[in-house]
């Protein structure tokens, strides 16, 4: 009776360790979820990798608000040296598709009707200062593509319409108490500064400044500055800065639209460096984008 009694104290026993075991078990398994949950899902056959070469112009058309004041020729033979050296290494990178600074719409069949006859010996850029040539025809050529791929975009102004002929910035700014908050940081000075550094850095250590993270993260933030302009009342800074989005977000639709996800592309996009750190940030964000810094070759 004994033995009765206690293999049944036993076997109690079991059947609750094991209830417990199973309630914990219950417990730690995860819940059923959606898969896109997973904030780095990809979709498809082949991720994509992108890297956005930023330059300064090399002939510029007086299009960026600061006008540069010292003088740079990429048709100099040391700079052409120094071309040399930065084609070699930005090769290194094995571009599958290299994105021009121009528009899309535009200018994407007669770019690469020019780019065909310089692959034939029928179009002289040896006078042609603009990077467009001197780093997108050369590299293409000198890595066998048979075309380039114009990714600009424009985006007009949709804010506030103004007397721009005599509307005054400062007098503005004033009138609404938001000067002295809008010139905290001197701006002019940082992008003097680099437009000076151009004439003594080689092409590319200089290159190699400006495609440097942080560089790049002070010019956005002046951006997040001059957003200042307007707020509360026409918003003239804020429909400014969404405007620079608005075009940068066309360049990303473009380049994203030309990328074949069937095949394993590296994009290589070359363009003024104010557009370098929202491009990246949304190559970074993108669920079908592997972010390549320049500078893992430049350096």
């Amino acid at each position: 009776m004994k033995k009765i009694t206690l293999l049944a104290f036993f076997m109690t026993l079991f059947s609750c360790f094991e209830k417990g075991n199973n309630t914990k078990a219950i417990e730690k398994s995860p819940e059923k979820i959606n898969p896109l949950a997973d904030p780095s899902i990809f979709i498809g056959k082949h991720k994509a990798k992108a890297m956005v070469l930023g330059v300064f112009h090399f002939q510029n058309g007086n299009l960026d608000s600061y006008m540069p004041k010292f003088p740079f020729n990429i048709l100099e033979e040391k700079r052409q040296s120094e071309l040399n050296t930065l084609l070699a290494r930005i090769s290194e990178y094995k571009p599958t598709k290299i994105l021009i600074e121009s528009n899309r719409i535009k200018g994407d069949s007669i770019l690469n009707e020019k780019y065909q006859n310089f692959l034939s010996g029928n179009y002289d850029i040896s006078d042609k200062p603009n990077e467009i040539y001197q780093i997108g025809f050369k590299l293409a050529k000198r890595l066998k593509h048979p075309r380039i791929y114009c990714s600009d975009a424009s985006a007009d102004w949709f804010g506030v319409e103004l007397d721009w002929d005599n509307y005054d910035d400062v007098s503005y700014l004033k009138s609404k108490g938001q000067y002295e908050k809008f010139i905290r940081y001197d701006y002019e000075s940082f992008y003097n500064l680099h437009d000076s550094l151009k004439t003594t850095h080689s092409l590319v250590k200089h290159l190699t400044l400006i495609n440097n993270p942080q560089d790049r993260l002070k010019d956005h933030q002046s951006y997040l500055i001059t957003i200042l302009e307007g707020a509360g009342d026409n918003y003239l800074g804020a429909d400014n800065v969404a405007r620079w989005y608005r075009r940068n977000l066309r360049i990303f639709s473009n380049a994203y639209d030309i990328t074949d996800f069937q095949e394993e592309e590296r994009l290589l996009l070359i363009y003024g460096s104010g557009h370098v750190w929202q491009l990246r940030q949304f190559f970074t964000d993108s669920p079908d984008y592997e972010y390549v810094e320049a500078n893992e070759y430049l350096e």
